[in-house]
């Protein structure tokens, strides 16, 4: 059998690669086909991921392994330098960018794709199709070395690692595939194209000739450590890129956020000089108030170095500070051609422009901006800004990325730059971000500093590839133990067998020299409940087993020798001699009769003596089998005992009896059946007894028994049965076959009881049945009788008519399964209904369920309210009584109801939320409007005072009435913008707000109130900051109309669950009814605005103990971390 062996591992190598081959290359042309778009079938899911290059390497792959199949040895090397050759420069591709432009090389007019848009296959891809290759261009036929096999091994198990980590990679997420591991799309399908080839080569490695096996084996530790190193240093690389990515991430986070100061500060700036502008259009153009105007606006905004305004003509006629005035004033805008296109654009769109960085005319660079004012359609002047006094861009961003470099970039020219210590990273760490502001884009770009990324580097990577080489290491030292394990374990197996066999071979030898002796004593000495003895000629006991023993009562040494009278009681009628004698002529003997034990008892026992002759026909003793026959002794007697007791007990049975012969004729009838019929027996045996029975009941009686009968199986049968005084009663007649001793069939032995009573019972109780389930048809919903038995199992003992119109399931089904009515229930409402059955149980108390029910027949869902009271019955069980009826209309009126209600908040808190816009509004309109009037008013009477002569001093009196009227004015201004939207609200926080309100009410009541609001830690959201201010003031405006309090306690504290504000007084105080009135409007709008952020306000108070009023509001969740 050794000689055929490797031509037979060859045939199952060639099937194999044959076959693995084949279906490789027929998916990889399926793949390719449907690239060209060929008249093919569509593929199935996950074939036409594959990239296209990917689908040839694979069918390279395939024809590779068809040609070793074959035996074109050479051709499959070629083929397989194929794979290696796409996935060595797609290695080269990624490990050194712009040395090999892959898609030229692929780019030709019959590809899919032209050049430039090809999707190349993943990096990890292109490392296992060059391991692979390299793995099939080294298979070689058994004859060659067995080294080149083990190479083979190490290769393909290599590749066989790293498809696995790239399905393992494919199946987790699309994060470790894409980027972690390199992957580019289809992984999960190349990964199972992976595994079947390097499976067919490995598979072919283990089934080569037993040289190669043996060195495989060695090889073993050295092929699992190089397997499991080669993914430990593709996971290296995947770390490491992935690390890449955190800090390109934070660093695009860290320009989204420099971006955004940036143009919110650039606009901020604009809408200054834009409202500066506009000013022009609310009184006539003065160039004191400009010149004043501008420079307020230059001495807060630092960035700005020059502020002019030019009239229609474009011409530059009053600038701020008046020290740049000789040098911009009669300045043509129109002059410079990127500010004449700045302008043209801003008085086209009537909005603001931007300019480029540009020369200034103050001196200089940077950006001009340009707001126009129109009156209507007219022009009336435009106002310019000039953006330059200094690098700006370090004042907007004012220091707040200290390990970033930040860069505006116009043009690809760097214009501004914020530095910081350090030195930048060099490589592709920085990022770039466009901004726009207006008409002008500028690319901010933010590099990190390299300090910044030695902090964000960490040593993750380098730590996982030395534990990976560590595990590889333990791999390769667990495999080098096994296999030596095995080695010794099998030269140990080897060793046994052998002592095996040559001790199981002394055993056979032996066992059959003791088997040869002991037979026959054997044999003897296994019989335990009969006497086996021998005897010799003259009658005297030769041998003595174990069973005569326990049979006779004598030991071996007691009864060998002695003569064989010695068993046989002395008053015998038959010698013993005499048996012998019968047994010597006719060769044997049989007796039943009495033995004497040797404690002097008698007993019964058969006696079978058997003459031994020689091969001469001479005799040479005798041998005994005595087997004790006391119980079948005594069993007969007690049989015949037993019949007669029988016989008495069936006559004085109160039942009715009788008994047919084995022809099914009667032979006996009780002396209640008599009695019960009025007949005597000779009328009543055979047939006679069918003449009490019913005419209807006859034919059924007798095809019931006749069956019966020919089947000897028992019956049961009710038929009715002719009393004495001529009526018929009911009767169920039960029979049962008897045999006799000998098993042999007997007749029928039949027992009859009166049912009359059950059967009126059985009407009764189906009249009754009726009247209840017509009261429970007619209740609305299912009535019904659930039961738990002691192992928590549920029945519907009873279910009503309604259950087909409640659940859509037929009665029978729910009765039959009680998960059926259950399963109807939604998954999430189950333990809630599950719980309360408990409940009910544990406490004996009624089962209240209200829940969904979704029947098989309709899309909507039901809701159901369940009412049951439980008891429990004598067996145990817990049985609960109830009902369960359609609550769907009830749950849609309350749901309607509740959003309602939702509704009526929601217009509430919107209808608070625009009441306090419109008081915003107004404020700010009357501070800006009505404030700005009052302050040109001022202006223009200061003004007056100073050209006024002093001879006229009526006017000076006038002139200051009307500064004390312009100042009154300008105090009621501020006291109603303070009332409309208290700006220390906004500016220094509630708590600032709370201790000035709770000042103004003791400057206007007079009376004393004490504060306790400390500063919050944090900034309170601005609208809970606001409901809970205007809280406090309609408390204390309460405070002051009805509570004639002498003293007031404020506290506001922050704590876990957010702001809580406490307001006491010890006034008069209120009855717990006057907090529920109608017409409290005052405590529901507190309520309301409480509610609109999830808090709440509550009020406790007593007539003449004052009132507490506590008003919360849950605090905002943090903001979530970048």
């Amino acid at each position: 059998m050794m000689f055929d062996r490797v031509p037979r591992v060859a045939a199952w190598s060639a099937i194999l690669f044959a076959t693995v081959g084949a279906v490789v290359l027929a998916v990889s042309g399926w793949v390719i086909a449907a690239w060209h778009q060929l008249v093919l079938p569509t593929p199935s899911v996950g074939v036409p991921h594959l990239q296209y290059d990917t689908a040839w390497a694979f069918a390279f792959c395939g024809a590779a392994l068809i040609a070793y199949a074959l035996r074109l040895r050479r051709v499959g090397q070629l083929f397989a330098a194929a794979p290696i050759a796409l996935g060595a420069i797609r290695l080269i591709a990624y490990l050194a960018p712009g040395t090999i432009n892959i898609h030229p090389i692929l780019g030709h007019a019959w590809l899919p794709f032209g050049a430039g848009n090809y999707n190349d296959m993943g990096v990890l891809t292109a490392l296992v199709f060059a391991v692979l290759g390299s793995a099939l261009s080294l298979v070689q036929p058994p004859a060659k070395s067995p080294w080149r096999s083990v190479l083979v091994a190490q290769l393909a198990s290599m590749a066989l690692a790293l498809a696995l980590l790239m399905l393992f990679g494919a199946f987790t997420a699309a994060a470790i595939g894409s980027e972690w591991l390199l992957m580019a799309g289809g992984e999960r399908f190349n990964a199972l194209l992976f595994i079947a080839v390097t499976g067919a080569l490995l598979i072919d490695r283990l089934l080569a000739s037993k040289n190669e096996q043996q060195m495989l084996r060695r090889s073993a530790p050295v092929i699992v450590w190089l397997a499991v190193f080669v993914s430990v240093l593709v996971l290296w690389r995947a770390l490491i890129i992935e690390e890449t990515r955190v800090i390109q991430h934070s660093t695009s986070l860290v320009a989204a956020d420099a971006r955004s100061q940036v143009a919110r500060d650039l606009e901020a700036r604009i809408d200054m000089l834009q409202r500066l502008a506009e000013r022009t259009l609310h009184y006539p153009f003065d160039a004191e108030m400009w010149a004043r105007d501008a420079g307020s606006l230059i001495h807060d905004v630092n960035e700005f170095q020059s502020l002019s305004w030019a009239t229609p003509d474009s011409i530059v006629r009053w600038v701020a500070p008046r020290s740049n005035e000789s040098k911009i004033i009669g300045y043509n805008m129109l002059s410079d051609p990127t500010r004449g296109a700045a302008v043209e654009l801003a008085i086209q769109t009537r909005k603001v422009t931007v300019t480029p960085f540009t020369d200034l005319v103050v001196g200089g660079k940077g950006v001009v901006i340009y707001a126009p004012v129109f009156d209507g359609d007219t022009l009336r002047g435009i106002a310019a800004g000039a953006l330059g006094n200094g690098n700006w861009l370090r004042s907007l961003i004012d220091g707040r990325f200290a390990d970033h470099h930040v860069e505006l970039v116009e043009n690809g020219r760097v214009v501004q730059s914020v530095e910081v210590d350090g030195p930048r990273a060099e490589g592709p760490w920085s990022q770039e971000l466009p901004l726009d502001v207006h008409n002008t884009h500028w690319i901010l770009r933010v590099t990190p500093t390299q300090e910044s990324l030695r902090r964000a580097a960490s040593g993750l990577p380098e730590t996982a590839l030395a534990l990976g080489i560590v595990l590889a290491t333990l791999l390769a030292l667990l495999t080098y133990f096994f296999q030596t394990a095995r080695r010794r374990a099998r030269d140990l197996k080897l060793a046994n067998l052998r002592l095996q066999n040559d001790i199981e071979r002394r055993y056979a030898i032996e066992q059959e020299l003791r088997q040869s002796e002991s037979r026959t004593q054997l044999i003897i000495n296994a019989v335990k409940d009969c006497a086996i003895f021998m005897l010799d000629g003259d009658g005297r006991i030769a041998s003595w087993n174990p069973g005569a023993r326990a049979l006779n009562g004598y030991t071996a040494e007691e009864a060998i020798g002695k003569p064989f009278s010695l068993l046989y009681p002395s008053d015998r009628m038959r010698p013993v001699e005499e048996m012998l004698a019968t047994a010597a002529r006719r060769g044997w003997f049989e007796e039943e009769c009495w033995h004497l034990r040797k404690d002097g008892c008698r007993y019964c026992a058969d006696d079978m003596i058997s003459a031994m002759r020689d091969e001469n026909g001479r005799l040479q003793g005798f041998s005994v089998v005595a087997r004790d026959a006391t119980q079948r002794l005594e069993l007969r007697e007690q049989t015949e005992r037993s019949r007669d007791f029988y016989f008495a007990l069936f006559s004085d049975f109160p039942n009715l009896v009788w008994r047919s012969d084995s022809a099914g004729a009667c032979d006996y009838l009780n002396k209640a059946w008599l009695d019960y019929t009025g007949r005597a027996r000779d009328a009543e045996v055979g047939d006679g007894w069918l003449e009490g029975v019913h005419p209807e009941d006859r034919a059924r009686w007798q095809e019931s028994y006749s069956a019966a009968f020919a089947a000897r199986r028992p019956f049961e049968v009710e038929y009715r049965l002719r009393r004495a005084n001529g009526e018929y009663g009911s009767m169920i007649c039960v029979g049962r076959p008897y045999h006799d001793m000998k098993g042999s069939f007997s007749g029928y032995l039949c027992s009859c009881y009166d049912n009359s009573a059950r059967r009126a019972m059985e009407s009764a109780l189906r009249e009754s049945e009726q009247r209840y389930e017509g009261m429970t048809s007619n209740v609305p919903g299912m009535v019904f009788q659930l039961t738990r038995d002691p192992h928590d199992g549920l029945t519907f003992t009873y279910v009503s008519h309604g259950c087909e119109a409640l659940t859509g399931l037929p009665e029978a089904t729910v009765r039959a399964d009680a998960s059926a009515f259950i399963n109807l229930i939604p998954t999430d409402d189950r333990p809630h209904f599950m719980a309360t059955l408990e409940a009910s149980a544990a406490q004996m108390g009624t089962w209240n369920w209200s829940g969904r029910l979704r029947t098989p027949y309709e899309s909507t869902e039901r809701w159901i309210n369940i009412r049951a009271r439980p008891r429990r019955p004598d067996h145990g069980d817990v049985l609960w009584d109830g009902l369960v009826y359609d609550d769907t209309q009830g749950r849609l009126a309350q749901r309607e109801l509740e959003r309602s209600r939702e509704d009526l908040r929601s217009l509430s808190r919107h209808l608070q939320s625009v009441r306090e816009e419109e008081k915003a509004r107004i404020a700010r309109e009357v501070h800006d409007e009505l404030g700005s009037t009052l302050t040109a008013l001022r202006m223009d009477l200061d003004w007056m005072a100073e050209r006024l002569p002093p001879d006229m001093e009526p006017l000076r009196e006038k002139r200051a009435a009307m500064v004390r009227l312009v100042e009154s004015a300008v105090a009621a201004t501020r006291k109603i913008v303070t009332d409309l939207r208290p700006s220390i609200l906004d500016d220094l926080g509630l708590a600032a707000a709370v201790r000035w309100e709770a000042a103004e009410f003791k400057k206007h009541t007079g009376v004393p109130i004490e504060v306790e609001a400390p500063d919050m830690d944090g900034a309170v959201q601005r609208e809970a900051a606001l409901a809970l201010f205007r809280i406090f003031q309609e408390t204390l405006t309460n405070v002051a109309r009805h509570a004639k309090a002498s003293r007031v306690w404020v506290h506001l504290a922050v704590n876990e669950k957010g702001y809580v504000l406490q307001v006491r007084d010890d006034g008069a105080g209120m009855d717990e009814k006057d907090l529920v009135k109608t017409n409290s409007h005052g405590l529901r709008g507190m309520r309301e605005r409480a509610q609109q952020f999830g808090g709440d306000v509550s009020v406790s108070s007593q007539p003449g103990r004052g009132t507490t009023l506590v008003a919360s509001v849950p605090a905002p969740p943090p903001p979530d971390q970048p």
